[in-house]
């Protein structure tokens, strides 16, 4: 039996309780031209920004930023995430420069440090994290605004770097991923925002939300946004929604159980241990039943999943554990997710 090493939920800070602006979440594993054609179909449902991930080998997420802003007229294309031991400074800047020239106002710049197996693929550290993120992040401040870039860091050193040519000088708001409490830190003393990974449970989002905000305070500076990836199910038949989240959820524990920093958002945070973990992983692998393994209480922990009305009730626990934003995954149920947020929003 693995030792059980639970957190307390209780957040540092009191954070603002409100219900959380509602966004989609895409990933790039899929076609390129369907996950624009899913952006603009957000839009005309009103969804008000959508936020595009990157894994590493699927399909380039800026370039579908490019697609999806000259595609629609009014939603925002936020990066969740892009990692910078993919691009050079200098690079990273130029496209979002591009983008920024698109729509000005439509783009959110998301970053991380990344997960250190796909790092490595590409011959560049994921460590120290913090370290990147803040070279990242202040390299592409300053490009931006139109400055000369002297930096030296972990990724890349840049003497005299500079943009050419006419510079707006606007800086997109730039979120970054963290789950520890250090990035927490980190991103609510000079972020503009943070992004949760995809599994952060209600109990792992108030800690977050609340060490964020403490950290904001301590640098006297205005609330910081929070946002969190939670997949979504959603039916008539709330069982049947919870049943197909059951191996959603399911999934994510069999291949997150070998991530050491990820497990712990399992084990650190829900009653999951290792040795349940790896249960849940075998079961997965054999494709047997998963209800007593993966019971509705622990779906409702890290997922958006039932009818109409229990999955708003889940959305304002979330928005009472101090998310401001949650970005939906919609899995392969886009129109289901879509109808939701119409009839939830009213839009």
């Amino acid at each position: 039996m693995g030792v059980r090493r639970r957190r307390t939920p209780t957040p540092h800070r009191e954070v603002p309780m409100s219900t959380p602006l509602l966004s989609l979440h895409l990933s790039n594993h899929g076609s390129a031209r369907e996950t624009v054609d899913s952006v603009v179909r957000a839009e005309q449902s009103g969804i008000e920004r959508v936020w595009l991930s990157e894994d590493l080998f699927y399909r380039g997420a800026i370039p579908i930023a490019a697609a999806s802003l000259v595609s629609t007229s009014r939603i925002g294309i936020g990066f969740g995430i892009l990692a910078p031991q993919h691009r050079h400074p200098a690079s990273l800047a130029m496209d979002i420069r591009t983008l920024t020239d698109l729509s000005p106002d439509r783009v959110t710049v998301g970053l991380g440090a990344g997960v250190a197996e796909r790092a490595a693929l590409v011959g560049m550290p994921a460590s120290p994290p913090l370290a990147i993120v803040s070279e990242a992040v202040s390299s592409l401040r300053t490009l931006l605004a139109g400055e000369v870039l002297d930096q030296g860091g972990v990724l890349h050193e840049s003497a005299g770097l500079r943009l050419t040519g006419e510079v707006s000088g606007a800086v997109p708001p730039i979120f970054v991923a963290a789950v520890g409490p250090k990035a927490l830190a980190q991103a609510g003393a000079g972020m503009d925002g943070v992004i949760l990974t995809m599994m952060c449970s209600r109990a792992h989002a108030s800690w977050a939300a609340g060490t964020v905000a403490e950290a904001a305070a301590a640098a006297a500076r205005p609330a910081v946004p929070v946002v969190a990836y939670l997949p979504i199910a959603v039916d008539a038949d709330g069982a049947l929604a919870k049943q197909r989240m059951r191996g959603v959820l399911a999934d994510f524990i069999a291949r997150w159980s070998k991530v050491g920093f990820l497990s712990k958002l399992f084990t650190e945070w829900s009653d999951l241990d290792d040795e349940r973990m790896q249960r849940i992983a075998s079961a997965v692998a054999s494709g047997d039943d998963l209800r007593d393994l993966v019971p509705d209480d622990l779906v409702d922990q890290f997922c958006i999943a039932g009818s109409p009305a229990e999955c708003r009730d889940l959305v304002e626990e979330f928005g009472r554990s101090g998310i401001t934003e949650i970005a939906l995954d919609p899995g392969g149920d886009i129109a289901g997710a879509l109808e939701f947020v119409r009839d939830t929003t009213g839009s």
